[in-house]
């Protein structure tokens, strides 16, 4: 999926802060309206002529089956900025639960 019918930009960036992942989605798309913001954790919600609506709710229920979190900021006409923030778990731990 592009972020912008003529190409656009998409940017990840990842930072570890303590015991803590985080991962940023950056993209240059028209952006999301704020009337919209709330919505579109919402299975079925979608603006689109394709798709379903069910990207983000998985997504952000899958990131919190994971003990995390995610946000959203955007700004129309200028792009959307997801960040996904992760535990690190102790991985020796994690093996053997």
């Amino acid at each position: 999926m592009r972020a912008r019918a003529d190409g656009g930009r998409l940017t990840v960036v990842t930072e570890v802060s303590g015991n803590e992942v985080a991962v940023s989605i950056a993209d240059t798309g028209m952006g999301i309206p704020q009337e919209n913001l709330g919505e579109i954790w919402e299975p079925l919600f979608t603006t689109k002529a394709k798709g379903i609506g069910l990207g983000l709710p998985i997504t952000k229920t899958m990131v919190e089956a994971h003990g995390g979190t995610i946000e959203v900021e955007s700004t129309v006409g200028e792009g959307t900025i997801f960040t996904v923030n992760l535990p690190l778990g102790n991985v020796e731990g994690d093996m053997d639960e």
